[in-house]
């Protein structure tokens, strides 16, 4: 058994209503899109390329709001990577309301990952709000980041729970921060949490890590310690990490002179200017290998795109000649066939005859060109009926009289043809700008030819569609053929 088009058709409109009708649509591509938009804009991050970073999480966050009710997992993911990059480019009141946005969507679908990583973003910003002892955030930013640490340590969220633990301990000491006399509660917690985070890293010595410990050690003014955890550190990085070494040697730097000793202190700040210097050049380099890399591979898409476009072209032209040969294939048996016909036609004088009272719409395809027998075919519509009678018992009078029965014949065809216009309601004037468009006559020509104004001749042929129930003049040209006008 057969299955219809339309039995398809209506089987396909049936699953699409069916996934609209799901609550929330479901569009992979979305995904994906949203995907490598977010990721491309973390790549130019690291890239210092910000504004072009934030331009990109803008679209990914303008997709994922497309739709019904749009992809709430792919919005909170775009606000995380805005608030981040808002925190970078030190707009924290734009990171903290995006890093909201995101928390608010990941309580409402319930997504705890999402939640952790919101939280531990609106903690930094608190972290970073530390202008002054009246205006600290720290314990609001506390809270949010045990919130993250809670949610995050439990499921094995290692980065979380280790960030977390850095910024909780950079709170502390910014509590601190403010006091003349140093609370010692407060800074021991400040290393409590400072351990944690390293321990949870794995005893990994991060950039973090790093500048956390840096500061936990020169607020209690450890100066020694901080300075031997500085030359351990330095013996255990590659010289390739320009990043981390240069760092160090800052602030070495400052330790040294906090100490007195202004030889070691200039000594560490030599180091920090080559390392700098080499970071910077690495970093020019990483850059303009991605640019080199971003060239080529543009440059490919281009070549691609080029050749495309050429095969599609080559394409376009090939089916135009085919439908050319084709159209000409049919013209020239059309013709053919049509002067097969007139020559047929013209064998008798009946048989031409015959053919007038069947082609009146059109007597030059049957080979008239007696002036006289044309102007009466063209004006026979406007006729009375004894006209038509008169000039068809005329065509018979001649060297050749003809047949009268071939004469009546013609005569009641034409009377016949004219009365089934009438009830078309077509008016002479209708009829005469017909025939004149038959002859190929533009409206301005037809309107100098019936001393009429252009438009007036535009409304005679908008009433002739109505009637005619066409469109526009090539279906008018068409119908009147149909009909022998």
């Amino acid at each position: 058994m057969r299955v219809s088009i339309y039995s398809k058709t209506a089987f396909s409109l049936f699953l699409l209503l069916t996934l609209f009708s799901c609550g929330k649509r479901i569009d992979p591509w979305q995904e994906k899109r949203v995907e490598t938009l977010l990721d491309e804009a973390e790549r130019l991050t690291s890239q210092s390329r910000y504004d072009e970073a934030v331009s990109l999480a803008f679209e990914a966050l303008k997709i994922a709001d497309s739709g019904d009710s749009g992809d709430k997992s792919a919005q909170a993911l775009s606000h995380l990577t805005l608030s981040k990059l808002f925190l970078q480019t030190s707009r924290d009141s734009l990171s903290f309301e995006h890093a909201g946005q995101a928390e608010d969507i990941a309580v409402q679908e319930r997504d705890d990952s999402l939640l952790a990583a919101a939280l531990l973003l609106k903690g930094k910003v608190c972290s970073y709000s530390n202008f002054s002892a009246e205006q600290n955030r720290d314990d609001e930013g506390i809270e949010y980041l045990e919130n993250a640490l809670a949610l995050a340590e439990p499921r094995g969220w290692d980065g979380i729970a280790a960030e977390s633990c850095y910024f909780l301990c950079e709170l502390y000491i910014n509590k601190n921060r403010w006091n003349d006399v140093l609370d010692r509660q407060i800074y021991r917690k400040a290393g409590e949490w400072l351990e944690k985070a390293e321990e949870i890293d794995g005893g990994r010595t991060s950039a973090r890590s790093l500048s956390s410990r840096m500061r936990y050690l020169r607020q209690g003014d450890k100066t020694d310690e901080a300075i031997n955890f500085c030359t351990r550190i330095i013996g255990e990085t590659p010289e390739t990490d320009y990043l981390k070494l240069y760092q160090i040697y800052d602030h070495l730097t400052i330790l040294y002179l906090r100490k007195g000793n202004t030889k070691l202190a200039t000594e560490a700040h030599q180091n920090y200017s080559y390392f700098i210097q080499l970071y910077m050049r690495q970093k020019g380099d990483d850059i303009l290998q991605n640019l080199q890399t971003e060239y080529q591979t543009e440059l490919k898409d281009r070549q691609i795109k080029t050749r495309t476009g050429l095969v599609f072209l080559f394409g376009v032209l090939f089916i135009l000649a085919l439908v050319a040969i084709v159209q000409f294939i049919r013209l020239n048996r059309q013709i053919s066939q049509k002067n097969k016909s007139i020559q047929s036609i013209a064998r008798s004088r009946e048989m031409l005859f015959a053919v007038i009272a069947k082609d009146l719409y059109d007597p030059a395809l049957a080979g008239i060109k007696d002036s006289n027998t044309l102007d009466f075919i063209r004006k026979w519509p406007t006729m009375s009926e004894d006209e038509i009678r008169q000039r068809c018992a005329s065509l018979s009078e001649g060297d050749a009289p003809m047949d009268p029965v071939v004469v009546n014949y013609i005569s009641e065809l034409m009377i016949s043809r004219k009365k089934s216009l009438g009830t078309r309601g077509l008016s002479s004037r209708e009829l005469e700008i017909i025939s004149l468009s038959k002859e190929g006559l533009s409206d301005k020509q037809i309107a100098d030819k019936l001393c009429l104004s252009t438009r007036t001749v535009s409304n005679h042929k908008y009433r002739i569609y109505s009637k005619l129930e066409v469109s526009g003049n090539t279906e008018m040209l068409a119908k009147a053929e149909e009909l022998g006008l």
